[in-house]
């Protein structure tokens, strides 16, 4: 138990840490955009649409039952209709940037779980000595901390927003690799659906709420040409390193 704690504990500071990297490299990305932090948004946009068609929907539907993960995304789209909705009625997150950056949040949560839950049981497994694939998972959260901070209004408490929702993601990608590693027999139907709610999360923010509704106003061949560059850049990101599924 105690080892446990402590290797899902160190896995969390490196993801935390990753995260963090991932931020202050948007950091000084904003004063280069000024003002048009919106075409920085569909850049990450980008990164996520990459994320969602390079990794994402090729590992689940090669893996798992159709039937299960498309349950799975009908409840994932569920509860960011019912999020948004929720939000909408606060009257003090009406505006844009943080009704999407919640729903991110609640999002990258979600998809916490069966990618913590499946790292912890590979651990457990006797993957523990592949150093690459332990790289991997970790370095593969620079992006979600480039995405977060690119949300993150522009104000005074901006840096000390980014890293309370940091650490709760970290936290709460440790505590899923230490149900991962004390599991004792690893459910294929529920992380079928967990894989479907990750699908059905990630898409709505990626398509709907980052791509659709921050494109409205703006150049629609700009837009595609920042998407491409984004999809482009997570694209050899990726290569880098092999999946940590």
């Amino acid at each position: 138990m105690i080892e446990e704690i402590k290797l899902s504990s160190l896995v969390t500071l490196l993801i935390f840490g990753a995260m963090f990297l991932g931020g202050s490299s948007i950091r000084l990305m904003i004063h280069f955009f000024n003002k048009n932090s919106l075409y920085l948004q569909i850049l990450c946009g980008g990164l996520l649409t990459g994320i969602f068609s390079l990794e994402l929907l090729p590992e689940v539907f090669s893996h798992f039952q159709t039937i299960g993960i498309l349950t799975g995304i009908s409840i994932g789209i569920f509860i960011m209709i019912t999020m948004e909705v929720f939000l909408h009625k606060k009257s003090r997150l009406h505006q844009g940037d943080q009704e999407t950056l919640y729903l991110l949040f609640i999002a990258l949560i979600i998809h916490s779980i069966p990618t913590g839950v499946t790292f912890g049981i590979s651990l457990q497994q006797g993957q523990l000595i592949n150093y690459g694939l332990l790289a991997a998972f970790i370095l593969h959260h620079i992006p979600e901390g480039m995405i977060l901070m690119s949300l993150i209004p522009i104000t005074k408490m901006k840096n000390k927003l980014f890293t309370i929702f940091c650490s709760i993601l970290s936290i709460a990608i440790g505590m899923n690799i230490f149900m991962g590693l004390n599991m004792r027999l690893d459910s294929i139907k529920w992380n079928t659906v967990m894989m479907g709610m990750t699908i059905g999360t990630m898409g709505y923010v990626t398509f709907y709420e980052l791509l659709w509704k921050k494109s409205k106003n703006l150049p629609k061949g700009k837009v595609a040409l920042i998407v491409l560059l984004g999809m482009i850049g997570i694209h050899y990101f990726l290569r880098l390193f092999p999946s940590h599924q």
